[in-house]
């Protein structure tokens, strides 16, 4: 990036808010609804922040890496909650978590009439959008599609979407034999290490998912109406079947193996005694070197091959013309651990490789300006909502933490928060030096606000010198005034919102 560049974006992200809710302005009044972008929504489960070759040359993601350079990539980018079902409400809603009442992968759904607002495909149906499906929502939405006219999906149990276990039950159940070994959630440790799959890419779920996609666009577009397209697909998260040819990118004996810190430098801490956790560790702390390479590889593997489908639906929707005119958004609803930290494996914790998240906003509505760049702002997930609904031309959304990404912000940290202990829940306030933990007794949601005499126990990382987390600062006398600060600033942000009761 030339000097010049590297001076407009400064100028850009530092100016007076005023200058910039008057571009923004301008902005949705330039986009009238005949006029309004496509909207290209693509995300995929459990994908490391740095797991996509923008950040480490050795991953191999080159689509990805055309939206990075096409676009903007936030490298300080968290998600909301590290697990599945509450990242994708927050992000699908706008809302925290703890707003939501959604808090943990198990029995927190909300019916449709529970919903406080509409979800994002939903926003933009009735804004005159044709909207279209494919892949993970993962919010159990039995009684609808929420909002998506067009709606194909292995997982989820939506009424009025077609199902793969209807649509090609042979293919699902080739599927499920080859990993029925790998537990629930194909996370067992077998799940992990994988093997190379013997199966063609559509009997795979998210090659069935992405097959349809590509039909649909072939077929099923609109022309006479801006379009938003949801892909979503099930991998990288665990398990590592990947489809043949995408490990001989990778070589197996230069797959790192993760240095371990001692288990008492790391425990306990607010994630002590989660679901599979010793199963973890009486695995991993005997591994091959062997197996600890073959897991990582096959991890990348799937990285890759995910990439690959990103880029072919690329591919046609630019020969179609559908980029001509478009916002794309590339994201993972979490990140994934791979056996950091004394074998913690997947997401369930606050801990780096767990909450941030790769983030690219890319397209023909990115200001030239900035298109290549690395944006160091403090992102999170619910800004999508506002920015999605900024780009359509939309009024801002009334209630939403979240802030417009291609216009000003003023977040002074990045919130996540981890409710899936019975007890217990944590938030986390972050920098892109310092993190914060915060551990308070899980009644303390129903009080409707949170007070410092409230907390139970607390965490306190320097990033910048210590960026695996292994040394807890919370009680080095030292950092007490840092500490106190973001301690103040989190349950702030905290009350700034109101609680659920649940």
């Amino acid at each position: 990036m030339n000097k010049l560049t590297t001076l407009a974006l400064a100028a850009l992200l530092h100016a007076p808010s005023s200058v910039l809710r008057a571009s923004e302005a301008s902005q949705a009044a330039a986009s009238p609804a005949g006029n309004r972008p496509n909207i290209i929504f693509l995300m995929d489960d459990q994908h490391r922040w740095d797991a996509i070759g923008r950040v480490d040359p050795v991953i191999k993601t080159p689509a990805l890496d055309r939206l990075a350079q096409e676009g903007i990539f936030f490298d300080q980018a968290v998600c909301q909650a590290p697990m599945c079902v509450p990242s994708r409400y927050s992000m699908m809603l706008g809302l925290y978590p703890h707003q939501l009442g959604v808090l943990s992968n198990d029995g927190s759904n909300l019916a449709d009439d529970q919903l406080p607002c509409d979800p994002l495909p939903e926003m933009l149906r009735k804004a005159g959008y044709q909207t279209a499906g494919f892949g993970k929502t993962h919010w159990a939405a039995v009684t609808s599609t929420r909002g998506f006219e067009v709606r194909y999906t292995s997982t989820d149990p939506e009424t009025g979407a077609v199902q793969m276990s209807k649509d090609d039950p042979a293919a699902l159940k080739r599927y499920n034999n080859e990993t029925k070994k790998y537990g629930p959630g194909e996370e067992n440790p077998k799940g992990y290490i994988g093997q190379t799959s013997q199966l063609p890419e559509g009997d795979h779920r998210d090659g069935w998912a992405f097959n349809h996609c590509l039909e649909f666009l072939d077929k099923g577009v609109d022309e006479k109406r801006p379009l938003f397209l949801y892909l979503s697909f099930l991998k990288p998260h665990a398990g590592n079947n990947v489809p043949a040819g995408y490990e001989n990118l990778y070589n197996l004996s230069d797959m790192p193996v993760p240095e371990q810190p001692p288990l008492e430098m790391v425990e306990p801490s607010h994630d002590t005694g989660k679901s599979r956790q010793e199963m973890y560790r009486s695995f991993w702390s005997k591994a091959t070197k062997e197996q600890w390479q073959q897991m990582i590889l096959r991890y990348r593997a799937n990285c890759s091959w995910i990439d690959s489908m990103f880029g072919r639906v690329m591919d046609k929707l630019r020969a179609k013309g559908l980029l001509d005119n478009c916002l794309i958004v590339y994201v993972s609803d979490h990140g994934e651990m791979l056996g950091e930290r004394y074998y913690e494996f997947n997401k369930y914790c606050l801990y780096e490789h767990s909450v941030r998240v790769p983030l690219i906003l890319s397209g023909t509505v990115i200001p030239a300006v900035t298109r290549g760049v690395a944006d160091h702002r403090l992102a999170e997930e619910v800004d999508l909502y506002v920015t999605i609904a900024a780009a359509a031309g939309l009024p801002r959304p009334g209630g939403k933490p979240g802030e417009n990404l291609l216009g000003s912000s003023s977040r002074k940290g990045g919130f996540c928060e981890f409710n899936d202990r019975p007890k217990v829940v944590s938030f986390m306030w972050r920098t892109s030096e310092r993190k914060l933990i915060l551990t308070f007794p899980k009644e303390c949601l129903q009080k409707g606000s949170l007070q410092s005499a409230d907390i139970t126990a607390g965490e306190f990382y320097d990033l910048k010198t210590d960026p695996g987390e292994w040394h807890n600062l919370y009680l080095n006398v030292a950092f007490d005034k840092e500490k106190a600060m973001m301690a103040k600033a989190l349950i702030s942000h905290i009350n700034s919102f109101a609680l659920k009761k649940r």
